[in-house]
């Protein structure tokens, strides 16, 4: 059996955590080409976003991508902006034929902490606490618990949380077919 390959994405219309197969973590940064918001600056984000992490996706091959899935109570131009750019990075994915996780975020938040209403710093809290890391955003971290998240319900668990948190794995309703 192949080992599988998971990678954490954190999704935001201005910076990006992902949680790599190797254990690390990066920030893609939204690239601003004017001071204004104009659709020249929106298409230049699509792409340096895509672009970026295309690049990952070539580098790291990983055989499973875990995603905050949409909000579905979320709306304005940035829901529009991240809707776009999330577009983009689940075409990238099926060109590069890599199966995609959509996780609700009170899901990560359960499976991190035990509380669906977790804030970025009890998440980052949880993380050191029980794998010792701390991580240079709270993208990164973010992305990282939904790479846990991934690992585990492949067999491969990367961090040890509670049972009770553990069963929110059974509540994703995206997880996609093993194809490794």
């Amino acid at each position: 059996m192949i080992e599988p390959r998971v990678m954490g994405l954190d999704l935001a219309a201005e910076q990006s955590g992902v949680a790599l197969p190797d254990d690390t973590t990066v920030a893609i940064k939204a690239k601003k080409v004017s001071g204004t918001r104009t659709l020249a600056d929106d298409q230049a984000r699509m792409d340096h976003v895509e672009a970026s992490f295309s690049h990952l996706l070539a580098v790291y091959r990983p055989n499973l991508l875990v995603v905050e899935d949409y909000a579905a109570h979320a709306k304005g131009a940035g829901l529009h902006r991240l809707a776009e750019i999330g577009g983009n990075i689940r075409l990238a994915c099926w060109r590069a034929d890599v199966p995609i996780a959509l996780v609700n975020l009170t899901h990560v938040k359960i499976y991190a902490t035990g509380n669906g209403a977790a804030t970025k710093s009890q998440m980052a809290t949880s993380a050191q606490g029980r794998a010792g890391l701390v991580f240079p955003t709270e993208d990164e971290c973010d992305a990282w618990w939904m790479r846990a998240m991934g690992c585990d319900w492949l067999g491969q668990p990367i961090v040890k949380v509670p049972e009770a948190q553990r069963d929110v794995l059974q509540r994703v309703k995206g997880w996609p077919e093993a194809t490794w």
